[in-house]
């Protein structure tokens, strides 16, 4: 299968590369292909590409993997995303000159008539503009289906066409933002410690920005990587997309360490904000607030269209976007006994139980005499 996959490379970029939706680093076969190397083969998933044609070409993809999972001791087979953790988001690929309806329904069937491998499916955080969320949405299951849907990830973006850096702070921008970070800048000035902002972008530095960004989580909230394929994640990616002009690792230096780190991907003007963290003993001068208001700052110097943030909608996203990126998951269940049943827990047994678990225990009575 590893060797499938990788012939697909050419033809998964052309097409990802077809709509401007789908343009996106985090999309490509590269962060697919590592995704699934580093996250998804050593814990037993199994691919389960489904590549559309017409005649010889190839006109979508919907790239998933099988795996098992158990939930309040029930297990199933579920076809999946690969490693909803490091995709921000998901979606089908297609090829802009066909008709998406057309491949969407052809992807549709394989997957009815492959209902003997698997008891759910599950895409996670598909983008409500999408089409493949509406396809989803309208399809209409009836008899053979049920589906459960809800709300995924609220992604906070600042649209940088048509304004200037001025425009964008005068009415949208973290005001609180800029004066903390006018605050911090004199008071670095007064103390007279060196600050500046370095950003890591070309292939024979960007392991050194990893390296640094790495110096910077270890000592955050967060704490290091969960283990080595993450990091192994990031240096085998970057490196390619370094190559492409399409990764920034940028840092907040205060003489020459490096107290807070960003991770960025983009192509085509529109960057998206993976890991944005900060060195807790240096809290108070809110250097990770510092950095995405100079990066920002930068993002206008570039003439970029979009800055994403990506992920959830943190409190200082929210200060400092222009609008929003819904998602939705969705569930799927056929008819098989095994489907219904996980279906049936899921939507109403498993509720109903916990339900039960929360109602609080009934007080005594206590008799009060009143006395006169």
């Amino acid at each position: 299968m590893d060797e499938e996959l990788i012939a697909l490379k050419g033809d998964w970029d052309r097409l990802i590369a077809d709509r401007p939706e789908t343009n996106i680093p985090f999309y490509s076969w590269d962060w697919f292909y590592r995704s699934w190397i580093y996250f998804g083969k050593p814990i037993g998933q199994e691919l389960f590409i489904v590549a559309v044609y017409e005649e010889d070409k190839l006109v979508g993809i919907l790239p998933l993997v099988r795996g098992r999972r158990t939930s309040s001791g029930i297990t199933y087979r579920i076809l999946r995303f690969c490693n909803v953790g490091m995709m921000p988001r998901n979606t089908f690929y297609t090829d802009a000159r066909q008709d998406q309806e057309s491949i969407f329904r052809a992807a549709w069937n394989h997957l009815s008539n492959n209902r003997s491998v698997w008891d759910m499916l599950e895409f996670a955080n598909v983008p409500d503009t999408n089409p493949f969320h509406h396809f989803i949405l309208e399809e209409e299951h009836g008899t053979k289906y049920a589906r459960i849907h809800r709300k995924g990830l609220t992604s906070p973006f600042v649209s940088l066409e048509g304004l200037t850096y001025d425009k964008y702070f005068s009415k949208y921008g973290n005001k609180d933002a800029r004066r903390r970070f006018q605050r911090v800048s004199e008071k670095y000035e007064k103390e007279n410690k060196r600050w500046e902002m370095k950003l890591y972008e070309n292939e024979s530095d960007i392991q050194t920005g990893i390296d640094l960004a790495l110096a910077v989580r270890k000592e955050s909230w967060k704490g290091t990587f969960e283990n080595e394929e993450d990091v192994l994640f990031y240096r085998e990616l970057f490196a390619e997309f370094a190559l492409k002009k399409e990764v920034i690792i940028s840092l907040f230096m205060l003489e020459d360490k490096p107290i807070a780190a960003q991770f960025l991907t983009g192509r085509g003007g529109r960057y998206f904000l993976h890991t944005n963290d900060y060195h807790t003993g240096f809290r108070e001068d809110s250097p990770g607030i510092c950095l995405l208001h100079l990066m920002l700052m930068e993002a206008f110097n570039r003439e970029w269209k979009i800055f994403d943030f990506t992920g959830s909608d943190y409190d200082y996203k929210k200060a400092s976007c222009t609008g929003y990126q819904n998602h939705s998951t969705f569930q799927v269940f056929h008819s098989g006994w095994k489907s219904r049943f996980v279906y049936s827990a899921k939507t109403f047994w498993l509720p109903m139980f916990r339900k039960i678990l929360r109602r609080p225990a009934p007080q005594e009575l206590i008799a009060k005499s009143k006395h006169f």
